[in-house]
């Protein structure tokens, strides 16, 4: 990457062809392993992108499934989809899940 008017930047950076990401890439002091681990496991537009198989975490099921102790994995997109039912379901006012 270079500066905006064509000089170079202090410290190298590369950008990620899949996204705005960029990582610093000195040969000596930074490697490509942070360029490596990007692709992998965090930029989802890459072709490589290996989903995360993070430590599933402990629920207890319904009580329709007599209340058993299962392991579950957090997926973004399904809370997403639950999140919005919960919303028009409830008539809830938009505000209630805006901010942190």
């Amino acid at each position: 990457m270079k500066n905006p008017d064509g000089s170079r930047l202090a410290k190298q950076r590369a950008k990620c062809f899949h996204c705005p990401h960029t990582y610093l890439c000195d040969t000596k002091s930074n490697g490509t392993s942070n360029m490596r681990n990007h692709l992998f496991y965090h930029c989802k537009k890459c072709p490589l992108y290996i989903p995360s198989k993070k430590q599933k975490n402990l629920v207890w099921d319904s009580a329709e499934n007599e209340g058993k102790l299962i392991a579950k994995g957090f997926n973004e997109d399904v809370a997403k989809l639950a999140l919005a039912r919960m919303v028009v379901r409830d008539e809830l006012p938009f505000s209630f899940i805006e901010g942190d």
